[in-house]
């Protein structure tokens, strides 16, 4: 069996994926995998990189809020825009970025 069977036959287990539709094998290396309902991926959350990645999106995501909100009436009012749009922009480049990974 190959090795892309073997990962194959873990994403095709049931007993991999949560009644939610999230995905926790430790036995399978990858850190995002194709979703069993709908369009798109999802994390492993049994993999090791997947709590700290999750963690780390959100940290880089909320700077700007941080920001503005530390800096109140003296933030400039390009501010505003950054703090919508930067979080939007960090999660798709970096999902996209992950999705199109080789195994």
């Amino acid at each position: 069996m190959t090795r892309r069977e073997e990962l194959e036959q873990l994403w095709a287990n049931p007993a991999h994926w949560t009644p939610a539709g999230l995905y926790r094998c430790a036995a399978d290396p990858r850190l995002m995998v194709l979703k069993r309902v709908g369009a798109g991926y999802t994390i492993n959350a049994a993999h090791r990189r997947a709590w700290f990645l999750l963690a780390a999106l959100l940290a880089v995501s909320m700077a700007p809020l941080v920001v503005h909100l530390v800096l109140g009436r003296r933030a400039p009012g390009w501010s505003l825009l950054v703090t919508i749009l930067w979080p939007i922009t960090v999660a798709v480049v970096t999902l996209v970025w992950l999705s199109r990974r080789d195994d």
